[in-house]
């Protein structure tokens, strides 16, 4: 199928593929129908590769005709119609802090980090002293 688009319309058919829209849609479907084309033979004239929607437009030009082609939107549907709103946050009203207060949690963040730091030397140093140990 590609080979065929490729071969009619060349290799600017890959990185420029038709632009859809409705009548491009009817055309595709009203032909592949009156001529009982197969996808490669679609392929070949339209240059248009999509074998499922294909499918789905000569499905839908049989049952509705032009019209229903006409009238797809582009997109998936929303699965939610009615959305609802999110509660607005309440704005918190904190406390601004003395110097005092925000020394002592500027110190307690830095401790948190030395001590991580710290766990992370004794273990590598642990598993330094395994390697060593370890039989060769």
């Amino acid at each position: 199928m590609l080979v065929a688009a490729y071969r009619t319309h060349g290799p600017n058919i890959i990185l420029d593929p038709p632009q859809v829209t409705p009548d491009f849609r009817v055309a595709l479907a009203r032909w592949a129908i009156t001529n009982n084309a197969s996808y490669t033979q679609i392929a070949a004239k339209f240059g248009y590769l999509g074998t499922a929607q294909i499918y789905q437009w000569k499905k839908i030009y049989r049952n509705e005709g032009p019209n229903g082609l006409l009238s797809i939107s582009k997109g998936r549907k929303p699965k939610m119609t009615n959305k609802r709103k999110k509660p607005t946050k309440k704005r918190s009203t904190k406390k601004k802090l003395t110097p005092e207060q925000n020394r002592l949690k500027q110190l307690e963040a830095e401790n948190l980090g030395l001590r991580i730091k710290n766990e992370a030397l004794k273990l590598l140093a642990s598993m330094k002293q395994r390697t060593k140990n370890s039989p060769k």
